[in-house]
């Protein structure tokens, strides 16, 4: 099971992440219902990070507009299972969409500090 909880209104996930050559961290991430990929970090986070990149493609922004991202590939550890997953390098806050939710049972409790939890199906 994965916890979380809502702050300012947002259902929010810690991700660990695992680098080469250094200890794991937690990102938190904002879950968004509306975007059917992985993950989604800005690019100066992906940088920092030195994800290697493995492709590009290009998609449709929620304000509509086309842009090309690019693609890299991240270490996570999700429900205590090591995953290698793409992340795309876009935007301003870091998103988990929908495809990295799959198998899961999504509750949120919509209040401050209420609790968010992903269980697996």
């Amino acid at each position: 099971m994965i916890y979380g909880k809502v702050i300012d209104g947002r259902a929010i996930i810690p991700v660990v992440f695992r680098l080469p050559s250094q200890p794991d961290f937690n990102l938190d991430f904002v879950i968004d219902t509306g975007f059917n990929d992985h993950l989604t970090l800005p690019s100066q986070a992906v940088s920092a990070m030195n994800l290697p990149l493995y492709s590009s493609t290009e998609a449709r922004l929620a304000d509509g507009s086309q842009a090309l991202l690019s693609i890299h590939l991240a270490t996570i550890i999700w429900d205590g299972i090591e995953r290698l997953i793409p992340v795309l390098a876009a935007g301003y806050k870091p998103l988990l969409g929908t495809s990295l939710m799959a198998g899961y049972h999504l509750e949120i409790d919509f209040q401050d500090n209420g609790l968010v939890s992903l269980k697996e199906l």
